[in-house]
């Protein structure tokens, strides 16, 4: 027998992704596979120029050595660039611009670059399980900050104790928020860049969804607000926006201190994305054909068809301002995950309980976009003929 794995103080809950293992073992039991309405893994493929972009440098063979951790000169420069251009934040590709392998990588790394035992890490609450999960890993202490329907879902800075405010190192937010599909104002940016000045904290921007938005204006970073780029990093990945996410790569941006120390410990972990796949993410950095306004079209045409029918089938729903989710309220004296249960036994239509990104998520289901038109158009049929609600 082999050893004991390590016992970390952390969670290696499996919480999220047993739900997906759930619709497999139901699919094989019934033969009736249940419509993917959980994952937020697209079905839409990555744009033909961009993929061109990718076949043509894998014919190059020094494509095929390994590349520079922290990325190519050329796709530090276009992610630079991107920032100016999206959101008019000015980044120095040398200091403050990192490639990452997407986002969820360079997540963990930053916990280990920043995290000791007992520091103190803010985790919103509904939130992506990464940013917990990894600061267990590292011995920290995680407090979650609630975000509440009635605040936007935004957190209250207000609330944080002093106390917990004085010993936090490190404050999570995700915006284009993922579950809630609630989008943070530039007021709100402000406020959270004078509260971590004041109080010596490292914002981690999880940015992954800001070129998916329905309706207002795009959404802003937080490295624009002021102080920003001395107290924050943000990570943006290639996955959703430009249709890459087998690909893996993607950028962080910020405080040059922070963006090194990143760097510091990615040097030990891994060699970079491959040469062929940073050539097309310069293709998509630098794009020139509006794909995202295209993509965001059809998301829209997609949230607008599940919705309506969700609602029409007497389901509440919080229609999101962005990303890819919509958060669908459970019946009353309906918890989350009994809710979940019903709709992939009952209706066939696999989902994501809200307590699944945290105890504030009761009372909700997430359900995603990333499916094509004729399996929404039949996961809302399925719904409806279960009557689920009254």
């Amino acid at each position: 027998m082999p050893p004991e794995p390590a016992r970390r103080p952390a969670s290696t809950d499996d919480y999220l992704f047993s739900f997906v293992d759930r619709e497999r073992e139901m699919a094989e039991r019934t033969g009736r596979p249940p419509v993917p309405l959980g994952v937020g893994d697209c079905d839409l493929p990555t744009p033909p120029h961009i993929a061109e972009a990718l076949r043509e440098a894998a014919r190059d063979p020094s494509a095929h050595r390994h590349a520079p951790c922290r990325g190519a000169r050329r796709l530090r420069e276009a992610a630079s660039g991107f920032l100016a251009r999206r959101f008019g934040v000015a980044a120095d590709p040398e200091t403050e611009v990192l490639a990452t392998l997407s986002s969820k990588e360079a997540m963990a790394h930053l916990a280990l670059a920043y995290l000791d035992w007992d520091d103190v890490v803010l985790v919103p609450d509904p939130a992506y399980p990464v940013y917990a999960t990894w600061a267990r890993f590292c011995g920290a202490e995680v407090v979650r900050v609630p975000l509440r329907e009635r605040n936007g879902f935004l957190p209250d800075l207000d609330a944080i104790p002093a106390d917990t405010a004085r010993r936090a190192k490190l404050f999570w937010i995700c915006y284009p928020n993922n579950p809630t599909g609630a989008v943070a104002p530039r007021a709100f940016y402000d406020e959270l860049a004078r509260f971590a000045l004041r109080h010596d904290i490292l914002v981690a921007s999880d940015a992954v969804y800001s070129e998916i938005y329905y309706d207002g204006a795009p959404p802003p970073s937080f490295l624009g607000s002021p102080g920003a780029m001395e107290c924050g990093i943000e990570f943006h990945s290639l996955s959703q926006a430009y249709r890459m996410p087998g690909r893996r790569v993607g950028f962080a941006a910020g405080n040059p201190h922070a963006v090194g120390a990143l760097r510091a410990v990615r040097t030990h972990t891994d060699a970079g994305a491959s040469g062929a796949v940073q050539h097309a993410a310069v293709t998509a950095l630098t794009d020139t054909t509006e794909y995202p306004d295209r993509l965001r079209d059809v998301y829209r045409a997609r949230m607008n068809l599940l919705c309506d029918g969700l609602e029409a089938a007497g389901l509440e729903v919080l229609r999101p301002s962005a990303a890819v989710y919509a958060l669908v309220r459970t019946p009353e004296g309906v918890s989350s995950e009994r809710f979940s249960e019903e709709l992939l036994h009952r209706a066939g239509v696999s989902s994501i309980p809200g307590t699944a990104f945290g105890p504030c998520g009761e009372g909700f289901v997430r359900l995603t976009t990333c499916a094509s038109t004729e399996q929404l158009t039949e996961a809302v049929r399925r719904i409806a003929a279960a009557r689920l609600v009254g």
